[in-house]
């Protein structure tokens, strides 16, 4: 793949232009399509989350995925010209090819088929091609990072994890409790994600990964994006670019370079807890400019910028 292309695993902004009534042009996001436009070719999971807000009433967080999912539609419909939507892997080569924006469309929030196993197949017939067990809270799946009694995954939830197995719908494990994650782990038969998670280590958080976590997302061949929350990163008041590095650095130390990528969380996360040199899509490059003054080779670079999550998806999606 080309050395230029980027590609992030997770931002919520589809959602927030929903919401605020607002096109995916608008440079109030972290991710919009105008500052995008001066980083082509790029990848991004645009993720449609389901705040546990919408699953009180019959079906909707169903409902909820697929407002969400029109309102893509309608914006891919308007800019279709330079976006391609990412199904197959020729999907990926027009993108490099064409000098374009290539989209995964993700599920946040497993609440988003109802309870209704049945739903996966309609929502991977809408494109998504990967999805989350929970958000932080517990859920009809399983239980979430903020959980208090941690009893893992339902009888559902194992269930859903077979399901997605076998529509080729990658799994994603971020916002997941701790015996959830590994209820994944001993039932899937494919590699996992983390589309958005940093190191427990480096900085003390209940939705960071342990380094158990990561170890075993790498046995599997799996890959963890590095989120730019500066809750995530640090323990200090303000973040910086050199601290996503740490992260970065730290994860390819423990198991290789090969199971890291970047997982901003743009527009899921306020543009105030950011760090402070990366606000935006604009700012992504400051990242690998970074990692070259740490000494990471370009061959590095690339895999964490893109080719990491690319093998992936290859590997099984498509």
């Amino acid at each position: 793949m080309n050395r230029d292309l980027v590609l992030d695993a997770h931002c919520d902004t589809i959602k927030e232009a929903l919401d605020e009534k607002l096109s995916i042009t608008d440079v109030k996001y972290a991710f919009n399509l105008r500052d995008v436009r001066e980083k082509l070719p790029y990848i991004q999971f645009l993720a449609s989350f389901v705040d546990p807000e919408y699953t009180n009433e019959e079906n909707g967080g169903f409902i909820r995925v697929n407002k969400i999912l029109d309102k893509f539609y309608f914006e891919y419909d308007k800019y279709s010209e330079y976006i391609t939507i990412i199904r197959k892997e020729d999907n990926l080569k027009e993108v490099v090819a064409n000098n374009k924006l290539g989209v995964i469309l993700t599920v946040e929030n497993g609440s988003a088929i109802s309870g209704n196993l049945d739903n996966i197949d309609l929502l991977y017939n809408r494109g998504i091609r990967i999805m989350s067990v929970t958000w932080n809270k517990d859920n009809e799946l399983g239980c979430g990072a903020e959980t208090i009694n941690d009893t893992g995954l339902t009888t559902l939830g194992k269930k859903y994890i077979e399901k997605l197995n076998q529509k080729n719908i990658l799994i994603d494990v971020s916002h997941l409790s701790k015996k959830g994650f590994y209820d994944v782990i001993n039932i899937s038969n494919k590699p996992i994600v983390a589309t958005h998670s940093c190191a427990n280590k480096l900085c003390k958080h209940h939705r960071n990964l342990t380094d158990e976590q990561i170890k075993e997302i790498a046995r599997i061949k799996g890959v963890i994006g590095v989120c730019f929350y500066s809750k995530f990163l640090t323990n200090n008041i303000i973040a910086t670019a050199d601290d996503i590095v740490n992260h970065i650095e730290y994860i390819a130390n423990l198991v290789g370079i090969e199971h890291v990528g970047l997982g901003s969380d743009f527009d899921g996360v306020c543009r105030e807890d950011l760090p402070i040199d990366v606000k935006g899509v604009k700012d992504i490059d400051i990242i690998f400019n970074k990692m070259r003054k740490r000494g990471f080779s370009e061959s590095d670079i690339l895999k964490v910028s893109s080719s990491n999550f690319i093998r992936i998806l290859k590997n099984n999606i498509f």
